[in-house]
């Protein structure tokens, strides 16, 4: 629910709710209006104010706001589905630029997620019905596009950064060419904003997180096996069924039955001994 502000832009505007929303835009449109106006830097103090005192040297500029604003923005309730989600802004600014002939506006530093996803709607030069239908498509876009982000769950779990790194080196070695400029982060939703912004297609990204999950069952394999050596033996079909009756028997496999019967031998030393003494003694 927006705030309303009782200050001086406020009294200046009483038919409008001068929240800061508005007040964004308002910024925007006075500067594209009136350029020479010193209305001082984006959300610094006094700003409100400076608006306020512009408005006022014109009889009829309030009035004209005030149709302004009623012809150019849409309602709080069509855009609350627009979060504070990082790759959400980013993919919607991107999309939103590309509807409108990928004329970016030159923003202030200090104006950014939502808010300038927000600003950028409000201050799009066309009328409601237009403007509401191509928010709108991309609202569609967005869920459209999210809508595969299953693909990306193998990543949350206690291992992520680690798994991070595999994904970003498999990534780069694969599409050296869309990942060179990217930096190696270490949050899931930057790999994926990077995604985002890649040509790739759905099945090229599960091919691609196949990938990685394959380099990284193998590195984990390779992790597990240091120290280990593989020997082949050839046993009876006695010894075998023995082996195997006994990993049946302790949920456990060959080897670690193996490992276990050696090293209690080697800790006890109970049974070859006396396999061996009848052989000595003969």
């Amino acid at each position: 629910m927006s705030v309303q502000i009782n200050d001086k832009l406020q009294k200046t505007l009483n038919g409008l709710n001068a929240n800061s929303r508005f007040s964004t835009w308002l910024w925007f449109f006075i500067k594209s209006q009136s350029p020479q106006t010193n209305l001082g830097e984006f959300r610094s103090p006094g700003m409100r104010d400076r608006m306020a005192e512009a408005i006022n040297q014109d009889a009829h500029r309030a009035e004209f706001i005030e149709a302004q604003s009623a012809m150019f923005l849409l309602p709080e309730q069509s855009l609350r589905w627009i979060t504070d989600d990082k790759r959400q802004n980013i993919f919607l600014i991107r999309k939103l630029a590309e509807k409108n002939g990928n004329n970016y506006i030159t923003s202030p530093t200090n104006l950014t997620g939502r808010d300038l996803t927000i600003a950028i709607i409000d201050i799009w030069p066309i009328d409601q019905a237009q403007k509401s239908a191509l928010v709108n498509q991309t609202k569609w876009e967005w869920e459209s596009h999210t809508s595969s982000d299953h693909i990306f769950k193998w990543l949350d779990d206690p291992d992520e950064k680690e798994k991070l790194v595999t994904a970003w080196e498999i990534a780069k070695s694969k599409y050296p060419l869309l990942f060179f400029q990217q930096s190696q982060s270490q949050e899931k939703d930057d790999l994926i904003i990077s995604l985002d912004s890649s040509t790739l297609t759905t099945p090229e990204k599960i091919l691609l997180m196949d990938s990685i999950k394959k380099r990284w069952s193998q590195n984990k394999y390779r992790a597990k096996m240091t120290g280990k050596k593989q020997y082949n033996f050839i046993m009876s079909e006695k010894a075998i069924k023995r082996l195997d009756k006994l990993a049946e028997k302790h949920d456990l496999k060959r080897t670690q039955v193996l490992e276990i019967l050696l090293q209690m031998e080697e800790e006890k030393g109970a049974y070859i001994p006396k396999k061996l003494n009848p052989l000595i003694d003969i």
